[in-house]
Parts: C-alpha cells; sequence; structure tokens
C-alpha cells in the first residue's frame, strides 16, 4: 500500500529520521523539538512556519499510520517524547533511511545531492551505491521515487519521492515545461528585433563615418 504524506507529515517524518542519526543524544524528541527541526533554516526546502499544533497533529496522524509514536515515558520524565517507525513500518536501512529523509526535508536532488547531503545521516560509500539504492527504490511496487527530468541549469537528473497527495502538484519549480508562444506573437517578435538591429546597424555606421570626417579635419 502506498504511504501518502502532506508537507507537514514529510517534515515531520523527515525530522524525526534525522535527529535519530545526527543527535541520537536528544532522540527521541520531545514536541519543541520536533517544532525546531521542522522551522530550521539550514538543510530544509521549503523553510517552513509550524507551530506546536501543526506538528502535534502531524504526529497524530503518523502514529496512526504508524510512522512515528510516542516513546513510553520515564517515571521521571516532565514530557513526552517522540520517534519515527520508518524501519520498523518499511524495513528501510540506514542508507535508505538517509536518503528518503533527505528528499522529505530538502525535495528533488540530484543522485551527487543526495550522497552528499545524506552521508551525514549513515555511510555512503560512492555514487554508485546511491544510484542502485534509487533505482531499487523506483522498481519497488508502489514505486517510493520517481525519476525528474533535468531542471534547468542542472547538468544531471533529479530524483523525488512518490509520499504525494494525489490533490497535490507533484512537478517541483523549474520542472514544467513553458507555456508555446503563439506564432503571431513569435512573428511579431521576431520582426520587432529585426527592426531593432537594422536601427542599430543605421546608428553604428552614422558614427563610423562621424569618427571619419573628425578625424580628417
Amino acid at each position: 500500500m502506498p504511504i501518502t504524506l502532506n508537507a507537514v507529515q514529510r517534515r515531520v517524518l523527515g525530522v524525526l529520521i534525522e535527529k535519530s542519526r545526527t543527535t541520537p543524544a536528544a532522540y527521541p524528541l520531545t514536541l519543541n523539538a520536533v517544532v525546531l527541526g521542522c522551522n530550521q533554516l539550514s538543510c530544509r526546502e521549503p523553510v517552513m512556519r509550524l507551530n506546536e499544533d501543526d506538528v502535534a497533529k502531524a504526529l497524530r496522524e503518523l502514529g496512526e499510520m504508524e510512522l512515528a509514536a510516542e516513546v513510553d515515558p520515564d517515571r521521571g520524565a516532565r514530557v513526552e517524547r517522540y520517534k519515527h517507525l520508518a524501519e520498523e513500518k518499511c524495513g528501510w536501512n540506514e542508507a535508505q533511511l538517509a536518503v528518503l529523509a533527505e528528499l522529505l526535508l530538502r525535495g528533488p536532488q540530484t543522485a551527487g545531492e543526495l550522497k552528499t547531503n545524506a552521508s551525514r545521516m549513515a555511510a555512503v560509500p560512492d555514487l554508485e551505491s546511491i544510484m542502485k539504492l534509487l533505482e531499487a527504490f523506483a522498481a519497488q511496487e508502489p514505486p517510493v521515487v520517481r525519476h525528474l527530468p533535468r531542471a534547468p541549469g542542472k547538468s544531471a537528473p533529479r530524483y523525488d519521492h512518490l509520499f504525494y497527495p494525489a490533490d497535490e502538484p507533484q512537478d517541483p519549480p523549474g520542472v514544467a515545461p513553458s507555456p508555446p508562444v503563439p506564432p503571431a506573437a513569435l512573428e511579431a517578435r521576431v520582426a520587432k528585433l529585426e527592426s531593432d538591429v537594422a536601427a542599430l546597424r543605421e546608428e553604428i555606421s552614422g558614427l563610423r563615418h562621424l569618427w571619419t570626417a573628425e578625424g580628417q579635419r
């Protein structure tokens, strides 16, 4: 059965996975720590401004999906703490968790970007291992990631997760093609450019004649 997560659920799950690897001493996380992780400025795309109610609601919903849970509190604990259950629920290993966390937190990335970014959470030996991991995710039924067209200015294709709800656009900025220019508008644009070029040529020619005349004096 496919996993479907809204934007807040994706951010919360990504934070729980990330912090379990990068700050294990502070994990499981308090509600306040999850909020801070969701709203931090680094390693996040887009930057979000969630409040405790937003995050608490997402944690409850993730709990219903068996992707997160409240940890049994110690007798002396004063606050609830939360952990992810992605490994138990989905069977993902450390490298897979790291890559998916990066996709949840930062959105579409190239294999090279994923190798660099996921390395802070798990050992990623080389680019080939990332490619094999992404290919395996894409081949799952249902698939977990998809291959995106190259974005403008990018030399390599990007990959994205497939946890979006059906009513949420899945094409990030830069992927959707520009609308075609109508032929009449294109012809008018070409004619204007040709006119501008002709005017510039006349102006340059006049300047040349002026400079020649000045030089002969």
